[in-house]
């Protein structure tokens, strides 16, 4: 059997040495008996110098792959336990070495080829009396994470697993066959009656045992071939009988779908010649009809059998908007660009589609409001930082929202303060001291409010749709990546002179303005030239945060392009290989920093100092109101020759608890 299996075990991290690497020491295979029946001896190493060829070039892989060697053992040897390896990872093994001497890499896998193996009935597995070890890897995932081997589990379908079984099955038979068969085997004496010859005769040769011992292997051997034989043939009978009558069943549908087909060819014909001959005469459709109308009946059912598949086709996606969004958007644009609205000859086309698919008028208003919802869609996939807070959908430009801030105390019956002959509930805002005046629940109120914001898309005085087609992605294009751009940059650097909007409250407060107004913030002590944003500062940005920043998973970091390279150098900071699936494109997360997830945003301003780096933020503390959806309008401006696109939201950022540090930023050092 030439399949190589992997056994997986446990090691342990010896310590590092003074060149680097790192020694490791651990079994490799045990002899126990493990769940699933199947065990290796662990004298199976020592049998047909099974360790010989690994031992010539003891290399350590990883993960089995050949193109990987991260190690050498050190030492090999076979005991009563099993087969216990010692290993030298190599200090050029990089961030595989510093996964083993941290113990996020602690398993051992074997790759070996069976030589010998005894099938076990009462276990249903395999007790392996000879082995011949190939490899020896460090691995990341276990091929089996409980490290439990079984051989079972190294087939990748049954019948290969039980093509195996049925091999050691097999010569255990033959051999239990021998051993009935052969006078040797039986335990008892065979007495055997030998000719005496005559006076005048030689003695007659002594009885032939090899000739005997072969004429019962063959007889053996004769046996398990018709049984073998008879195996194939039945097995074989049962395919052939599969066969016959999936091709029966085949044949019938064939038969069926022939039928079909004739009968909707000559329906189709019929349809065809009515569609032919109303066009011809159309002036005098009863003749037409009356000629006609002995087929038609005839055909009735074939002609409601081809409008039927015709519309249930049609409707593969009985979603309109899904189906033709590409054509409504390109549709949009057009009538956008040359100002003809839906009266283009793509806005016809596209609406004739749309309507014909639905079954039902669909108006120019669900067309615009799904333009509007795909490119809001579009926006919320460009956006980086501004997902990860709550949006509020408003429906007037301001809008007064209750707060209930953080409670106070409650008091103990045997030591009340407050007036009153029983305790009062308090609900407070927090850092009332205990005993002070209780007036139960105290709400504040947040005002929300939407500030308005606009983009504007130029095109030549061009009203040839031809001309205007190939360009009509790069036009919806611009609008989205205008209104991401200047949502990121609000809500990061909102009304404030690093942003762009400036501070004359063309903006929102964004998290910066937001820090510094409130002095959350805290300045490296580093001059600008030579610092570099380390997780141990970004650490202390989530401490000075209080209340806020105890639970790791609840906040995230935002941090420039230049921090980012920064923490990338730095041994703390786990990047997309080591979180995982933790890291998406959708919210832009690249890794964490102690259970914080991090965000790369590009709207931080160039690093100079006194500009800001990160910021650590609790997003639960900020509200995003919305009002109403994305709006998308046209005109002609007649001085410049030009047509403007106007595409304009109502939207806002603010935080629910004001002065709270639901916030801390990171700021190079002044000059």
């Amino acid at each position: 059997m030439e399949k190589i299996f992997h056994w997986t075990n446990t090691f342990k991290t010896l310590g590092e040495n003074d060149d680097g690497s790192v020694n490791i020491r651990g079994l490799a295979s045990t002899n126990s008996l493990d769940r699933t029946g199947d065990v290796i001896n662990h004298d199976a190493w020592t049998k047909s110098e099974g360790l010989a060829g690994f031992q010539q070039n003891p290399i350590i892989l990883f993960n089995h792959n050949y193109n990987k060697p991260i190690g050498r053992a050190t030492s090999i040897e076979v005991s009563k336990e099993g087969l216990e390896l010692g290993a030298k990872i190599s200090k050029s093994a990089g961030e595989i070495k510093d996964l083993i001497k941290d113990g996020v890499l602690g398993a051992f896998s074997v790759g070996f080829r069976v030589k010998d193996a005894e099938y076990k009935e009462e276990t249903d597995g395999f007790e392996i009396k000879d082995a011949e070890l190939f490899e020896v890897s460090v691995v990341s995932v276990p091929a089996n994470q409980t490290a439990m081997f079984s051989l079972a589990k190294s087939f990748d379908s049954t019948d290969e697993y039980q093509e195996f079984k049925n091999l050691f099955i097999n010569n255990k038979e033959a051999n239990q066959s021998d051993k009935i068969e052969t006078p040797q085997a039986t335990g008892k004496t065979v007495s055997q009656e030998k000719p005496m010859s005559t006076d005048n005769e030689a003695p007659s040769a002594s009885v032939d045992l090899k000739a005997y011992a072969e004429e019962v292997a063959t007889k053996t051997a004769a046996k398990f071939a018709m049984a073998q034989a008879e195996k194939d043939a039945k097995e074989q009978a049962q395919v052939n009988a599969a066969a016959a009558e999936a091709a029966a069943v085949e044949a019938e549908q064939e038969k069926v779908k022939a039928i079909v087909e004739v009968g909707m060819e000559g329906a189709e014909r019929l349809t065809k010649d009515l569609e032919e001959r109303v066009s011809e005469k159309h002036e005098d459709l009863e003749k037409v009809v009356e000629e006609l109308r002995v087929d038609l009946t005839e055909k009735k059912a074939e002609i409601e059998a081809i409008r039927e598949s015709k519309r249930i086709f049609g409707r593969e996606n009985p979603d309109w908007h899904k189906a033709y969004e590409k054509d409504i958007n390109d549709a949009w644009t057009m009538g956008l660009a040359t100002g003809k609205g839906w009266d283009t000859k793509l806005g016809q086309s596209t609406i004739e589609k749309v309507n014909a698919h639905s079954g039902v008028g669909v108006s120019t208003a669900d067309f615009e409001q799904t333009v509007s919802t795909n490119v809001e869609r579009d926006i919320q996939l460009a956006l980086v930082l501004a997902p990860l807070f709550r949006e509020i959908p408003m429906s007037s430009a301001t809008q007064i929202i209750p707060i209930l801030p953080d409670s106070g105390y409650a008091e103990f019956a045997s030591a009340q303060t407050a007036t009153g002959s029983s305790p009062h509930g308090n609900l407070a805002q927090r850092g009332d001291t205990y005993g002070s005046a209780y007036g139960g629940i105290d709400l504040t109120e947040r005002t929300l409010s939407t500030k308005k914001l606009i983009s504007q898309s130029y095109l030549g005085n061009e009203t040839e749709e031809d001309a205007i087609l190939p360009i009509l992605p790069l036009i919806r294009e611009s609008i989205v990546r205008s209104h991401a751009r200047a949502v990121e940059n609000a809500v990061l650097l909102g009304n404030n002179a690093d942003g762009a909007f400036g501070t004359g409250g063309a903006s929102f407060d964004g998290l910066w303005t937001l820090a510094e107004a409130d002095s959350d913030v805290t300045q490296s002590s580093t001059a600008f030239a030579s610092d570099t944003v380390t997780a141990a500062e970004l650490l202390a940005l989530r401490k000075n945060m209080g209340k806020y920043g105890i639970n790791a998973s609840d906040i995230f970091y935002c941090v420039s392009s230049t921090a980012y390279f920064n923490l990338l150098e730095d041994a703390e900071f786990q990047d997309v290989n080591l979180v995982g699936s933790a890291a998406t494109k959708l919210n832009g997360e690249i890794g964490s920093v102690f259970g914080s997830k991090i965000i790369v945003c590009d709207e931080f301003p160039t690093a100079a100092v006194n500009m800001p780096a990160a910021i650590a933020v609790w997003p639960r503390n900020y509200v995003m109101p919305r009002l109403r959806g994305m709006t998308i309008e046209s005109d002609y401006e007649v001085a410049n020759q030009r047509r403007v696109l106007v595409a304009s939201q109502r939207i806002g950022f603010t935080d629910m608890i004001d002065g709270a540090t639901s916030k801390w930023a990171y700021q190079y050092k002044g000059s």
